[in-house]
């Protein structure tokens, strides 16, 4: 887009008119304060997320300060419920979750689930991936499928919570 010398000579006035505000005439943020829960323990994925949020929402003017909670276990169970009690009604309060949720609400039997929040944005996704050691037998995902065929407790695996997106896949191939 090309701009016109007028055009950028008023660009370029508004620009260091706006930062030559003092601090006391900026706009106040949108929310004083967010309340951030976490169903997972710090520094995993979910946190990271959380905390690029505060960054973004700060950077942007959104929000004063965020509050992080976090409480971990199942699959984001044990968080959840606890969520969803101590927050409702509460319009600074969000949490941050993802897929392995939808399996451990039903995996761990738990009173309330991913039904029970309003989810409001979609921020990441969660592609599954399958990877065998380089100097293992099985080398294709041909020959995966007829080892866990041939003799399925011979095939080690390891994945995610209980009712996540791993467990999922691999007991839907325990059928197979």
């Amino acid at each position: 887009m090309a701009f016109s010398k007028r055009d950028f000579l008023q660009f370029s006035a508004a620009a260091a008119a706006g930062a030559a505000l003092p601090a006391w005439a900026q706009a106040k943020p949108m929310f004083d304060s967010i309340n951030m829960f976490v169903p997972a323990a710090p520094g995993g994925g979910w946190d990271g997320t959380a905390r690029a949020l505060e960054r973004s929402a700060k950077a942007a003017n959104l929000v004063g300060a965020m509050q992080f909670e976090n409480v971990g276990g199942a699959g984001g169970m044990v968080g959840l419920p606890r969520f969803v009690n101590q927050r409702k009604g509460q319009g600074n309060a969000l949490m941050v979750g993802g897929s392995v949720m939808v399996g451990a609400g039903l995996a761990n039997k738990s009173p309330l689930t991913i039904k029970d929040v309003t989810p409001i944005a979609r921020l990441t996704e969660e592609a599954g991936v399958i990877v065998v050691p380089a100097g293992g037998k099985i080398k294709t995902f041909k020959e995966l499928v007829d080892a866990m065929r041939a003799n399925p407790k011979a095939v080690s695996v390891a994945g995610g919570s209980a009712g996540g997106t791993d467990h999922l896949i691999w007991a839907a191939w325990s059928r197979l």
